[in-house]
């Protein structure tokens, strides 16, 4: 009979960061380990809180089921001798398996017949299992950073204090960084610290609630949310919309309760920006906005306790947080005391990278560059583009910014507008490091664009030139992110650009600084951004094989590339499309593997379907040329499907690989020809089509 297994690991707080990840690591670890031991279960769930991580899996089968597995030995060629005496190796093989050599069996094979023992293999009960089970899920836990505690060798995030296994009503003999696992639990740290015996998971979730301990992730966000829109309506307020904001407040806690706090409000005067991050970056506190959505001297705070008297924790809040806002205004009309233009010079005092210069040195590269790429694809936007890339990083240095790193772009927005900057540098200041992260905002204005492109190009050309390539587990200067920023940039905006021209470019202003050849960096740059947009493709619903059949034929840019996909993806829909496919296929089949073009003469076509052949792809390459010229695939791949009948004739009614070479490699140049028309749009033989 099934039982249900309850699994808890009790630790002291992690960062609210870690409690996601891990029990989502935790849920996929539990499956790997119950389908690798053939364990089968009616549902698995994790929960947590800041001091605990708990697997429940449901219906979690007794025993595993008993097998029969098959092991091959020696042919039986080679197990008997002409007498039919079983021979060293059968003898061997039986011995080894503790048989005698009658009990094997003889089991035909692709390869022959081969002697093979039959083993049963009883299944263990789960129970037994467990512990091994369970202390392969504590050590595999994967975490931004771990530690060790004590005398023990384990690492874990933060230490592990107590442990809780049960499956059904027996206590798993889980033994592990000294601790023994019991029915035993926790409450809340302070107000409910006592044990607290558990029997199944329905008593686990209900006295942990009695406890002060919401162990539903969802229910402690959406008791979280609850309070603290409650206490934005005591000054009839309403909270200002941050669902990261949240789910890092609910992480924090194990029974959330809201502190509605009051400021000044001659803090209202500064830019919204710093006071939301005032109150969001350290203290992780909400804003309090009004029914039109402008900012109230208000903040709400998520606190772990509820106090005996909540004026007390209110007065801490308001202390904290006046700090923190005198802080920012200090900073703030500092730095408005200097022209935000002046700032970039003290860029040169900054270094950017140890082997790539300063931020100054970024600055001018970022101009030029910027300058190269409006010139392209604005040209009305060059001086605009050339201003705000000269603008960008000025922030940097202001004092507001090095208080608040996460105000860059932002505080450079606001200071240009306040030193009466063009509207469209200031939003490109904030616009060049767009997107923050994968589906994020992209830049609006069209200077913005260009400038974000320029920024992460060089970002990329340059670590790449040093040999600081991202590894699969560390990406610390957030290449990856910039490569994504400029594939969704390209495509969001539709512009026609050569990614070799762009990292060329990129490289020349980068000359003085690169460890390594200017077109290996090329070609490293430009393999990373095809995997990237790759990955953009995909996630647009994009079929694999149609995504590699187009960038096989070329990826240097990236919106000719999606235009060809999604033409492709349109003409796949036509009932010849698959016959199409196989055709070609065969095409390229034939001509593969030469390595030249060979010469083609129209006068050694002696047979009619290769004479019919040749006409209907003359015809067709007249037609497709201008269309291949406009980027009009869709018609160019329409009209590459008449030519389905006559590639059908040809294979059916010629012999291409004749004793005659002239025939032969006339034969194969027509096909090269048919092939080179077909791979301007796509390689065909990607797709696998049924017919």
């Amino acid at each position: 009979m099934a039982k249900d297994l309850l699994f808890e690991i009790g630790t002291e707080e992690l960062p609210a960061r870690f409690l996601d990840p891990a029990l989502e690591a935790l849920k996929g670890l539990a499956k790997e380990e119950f389908e690798k031991l053939a364990l089968s279960y009616e549902g698995l769930k994790t929960l947590g809180t800041p001091r605990r991580l708990t697997l429940y899996v449901i219906g979690l089968a007794e025993r595993q089921p008993d097998k029969t597995e098959e092991i091959l030995g020696p042919p039986v060629s080679a197990a008997f001798d002409k007498e039919g005496r079983p021979t060293k190796a059968a003898l061997g093989f039986a011995k080894k398996h503790g048989i005698s050599v009658e009990e094997l069996k003889v089991k035909e094979t692709p390869k022959g017949k081969y002697l093979c023992l039959i083993k049963k293999i009883t299944g263990q009960d789960t129970f037994e299992l467990l512990p091994e089970i369970l202390k392969r899920l504590i050590v595999s836990l994967p975490f931004p950073k771990s530690m060790r505690w004590g005398v023990h060798k384990i690492r874990f995030a933060r230490p592990i204090r107590w442990l809780l296994a049960l499956y059904g009503k027996r206590v798993v003999p889980l033994e592990i960084a000294g601790l023994k696992a019991q029915a035993l639990t926790y409450g809340h740290r302070f107000m409910a610290p006592d044990p607290i015996e558990i029997e199944d998971f329905i008593s686990y979730v209900r006295l942990l609630r009695e406890a002060f301990v919401i162990v539903e992730p969802e229910e402690r966000l959406a008791r979280t949310k609850e309070e603290i829109i409650n206490a934005a309506l005591k000054v009839e307020g309403e909270i200002l919309e941050d669902p990261e904001l949240l789910r890092e407040n609910a992480n924090l806690v194990e029974f959330p309760y809201a502190t509605l706090g009051k400021f000044d409000e001659k803090f209202l005067a500064l830019p919204r920006p710093v006071l939301i991050t005032a109150m969001r970056e350290h203290q992780r506190y909400f804003a309090v906005v009004d029914r039109k959505g402008e900012l109230l001297p208000y903040f709400v705070a998520v606190n772990n306790t509820k106090p005996s008297d909540p004026s007390i924790l209110k007065t801490g809040h308001e202390r904290v947080l006046r700090a923190r806002l005198e802080d920012a205004n200090f900073y703030f009309e500092r730095d408005k005391k200097t022209p935000f233009a002046e700032r970039v010079k003290e860029l040169a005092n900054v270094v950017y990278h140890a082997k790539l210069g300063t931020l100054y040195d970024k600055t001018k590269r970022l101009e030029a560059l910027s300058a190269w790429l409006a010139k392209k694809l604005a040209p009305e936007k060059i001086e605009l583009a050339q201003r705000a890339a000269h603008l960008a990083k000025a922030d940097l240095v202001t004092e507001l910014v090095q208080e608040f790193p996460s105000l860059q772009g932002i505080m450079g927005r606001e200071y240009a507008k306040l030193f009466n900057e063009p509207e469209e540098v200031a939003e490109a200041i904030y616009e060049h490091y767009l997107p923050l992260a994968a589906g994020g905002e992209l830049p609006k204005t069209t200077t913005g664009a260009i400038v974000a492109l320029a920024d992460k190009m060089d970002t990329l050309c340059a670590f790449f030139g040093i040999g600081e390539k991202p590894t699969g587990t560390t990406d610390p200067f957030g290449l990856r992110r910039s490569a994504y920023g400029i594939i969704e940039i390209i495509l969001a905006r539709g512009y026609s650009l050569s990614l070799s021209a762009f990292i060329n470019e990129a490289l020349k202003l980068l000359d003085e600084y690169l460890e390594k050849k200017p077109q290996e960096v090329l070609l490293e740059v430009k393999q990373f951004l095809a995997r990237r947009l790759e990955g953009v493709l995909a996630s647009r619903g994009f079929e694999k094989a149609s995504v590699r059949a187009v960038m096989t034929v070329g990826f240097d840019d990236p919106q000719d590339v999606l235009t060809r996909l999604e033409a492709l993806e349109k003409v796949r829909k036509s009932p010849d499309f698959a016959a199409l496919a196989v055709g070609f296929k065969r095409v390229m089949n034939m001509v593969k593997k030469l390595k030249k073009a060979l010469p083609f003469e129209e006068k050694l076509l002696i047979e009619e379907a290769e004479r019919e052949l040749y006409k209907a792809y003359r015809r067709v390459r007249e037609e497709v040329w201008p269309h291949l010229e406009a980027g009009q695939y869709e018609k160019v791949l329409g009209e590459l499907l008449t030519l389905k009948g006559y590639i059908d004739r040809f294979f059916d009614e010629i012999f291409v690989m004749v004793e005659d070479k002239a025939l032969r490699e006339n034969r194969l140049a027509l096909l090269q020809r048919i092939a080179k028309l077909f791979l301007s749009v796509a390689d065909l033989s990607f797709i696998e089509e049924k017919l």
